[in-house]
């Protein structure tokens, strides 16, 4: 249910380092790995930061989009950050696209998930694919502010490597965040530990390869008439999404769960939504494939860490202190443009007023992305 409330200004301030939507980042450099994720896991996350309520207060239900049961680690390397709103400001500040430009690198978990809509007509026209990113993290810091509160996407600020790997046309990457390095009650923060290593060899085709057997088609890539073809596919998909419609996936939305908390309850909210955003890859260009033979992607079960990875990893109850080898299934890499753009809130939850929070009602703008052109086709019409 959409009731209308009047539009209340945000309070624009100098000391605020977020930068609102859309964005532009030309030439960003992508190595990208991907391994078969755990469903158990993944429900579970929908559960606590997707599913709040009943599903018949809100309407709809996520869950593991089971065609495709694979997590994407991605490492991102983006040499220009820029602000590409081109509608007229008054802000009362310098214009954000008048700002210049910033570079930062950045590492994510992306996770499909479907949300089903209720009732036969809900199934139709409210299903949709989604992205969540249970684990994000960025090296600036104006990055992760502007994650969570413009996005709500609960990015951390971390040390992220990124460089070549032991033989030429390689990648090594690593991150490193701040963590408890055991469970032990007033042990100190350590700044740096190690949460993550990615390694992998060249791209193929190369005669650097352990023989081993094929595990997926990433392996069958291996002549240079069949590393060309991929390349040329990567090269073609921008046609592939103008002919599509922009159906070919290479767009995403990524989806987050936007709160704040109430000053005098901090266990409550005053404000709960899910709020999603294009992300969508135009001019992507040399593509290349890892033997995924050649790939290890190793997480740090220690201490804190523990805690992040059993959101998207089949880990123990508690931290091993070990490292967990994730088995990975495909690994390539690809140069291409990023815009997010298309910012909109899916569904806000209630808030039960009283003890000075007000009370706000559930709103939702489920409409699949397909059944939006046709959507004023079947609704009721406006009065003239």
């Amino acid at each position: 249910m959409r009731t209308d409330q009047p539009a209340i200004p945000y309070v624009q301030s100098s000391a605020s380092q977020d930068v609102p939507p859309p964005y532009h980042f030309p030439n960003v450099s992508v190595n990208a790995f991907v391994w078969e994720a755990e469903m158990g896991a993944v429900q579970s996350y929908c559960d606590k930061f997707l599913n709040l309520g009943t599903r018949e207060e809100r309407g709809f239900e996520y869950r593991p989009a089971s065609s495709w049961p694979y997590a994407l680690l991605m490492f991102l390397d983006y040499p220009e950050m820029i602000s590409s709103n081109r509608e007229p400001e008054d802000i009362g500040e310098t214009p954000y696209p008048e700002r210049g430009m910033t570079s930062q690198r950045e590492v994510f978990v992306c996770l499909p998930v479907i949300r089903y809509g209720n009732g036969p007509r809900g199934l139709i026209a409210d299903s949709d694919i989604e992205c969540v990113l249970p684990f994000i993290v960025v090296d600036k810091p104006w990055s992760s502010i502007c994650g969570r509160e413009m996005l709500g996407l609960g990015k951390l600020l971390a040390n992220i490597e990124i460089g070549d790997g032991y033989y030429p046309d390689g990648f090594n990457g690593s991150v490193n965040l701040p963590g408890w390095a055991s469970s032990h009650i007033g042990d100190p923060i350590d700044n740096n530990l190690r949460f993550l290593d990615v390694t992998a060899g060249p791209v193929l085709p190369t005669f650097r390869l352990e023989k081993k057997p094929e595990k997926s088609l990433a392996t069958l890539f291996q002549s240079p008439a069949a590393s060309l073809g991929i390349s040329t596919m990567g090269d073609l998909s921008n046609f592939f999404d103008f002919a599509s419609g922009g159906l070919f996936p290479s767009s995403m939305r990524t989806l987050g769960l936007k709160q704040y908390r109430d000053a005098k309850y901090p266990q409550r909210a005053i404000y709960q939504a899910l709020v999603s955003c294009r992300s969508h890859y135009s001019n992507v260009r040399d593509m290349r494939l890892y033997d995924e033979n050649n790939v290890s992607i190793r997480f740090h079960d220690t201490g804190s860490f523990h805690e992040i990875l059993k959101v998207f990893l089949e880990v123990g109850p508690r931290a091993s202190g070990l490292m967990f080898d994730a088995k990975v299934l495909g690994a390539f890499r690809f140069k291409a443009d990023v815009d997010y753009d298309d910012m909109r809130v899916v569904h806000e939850f209630p808030i039960t007023g009283g003890d000075g929070i007000v009370a706000r009602s559930a709103r939702s703008d489920l409409s699949a992305r397909w059944f939006r052109p046709l959507k004023g086709f079947f609704g009721r019409r406006g009065q003239p």
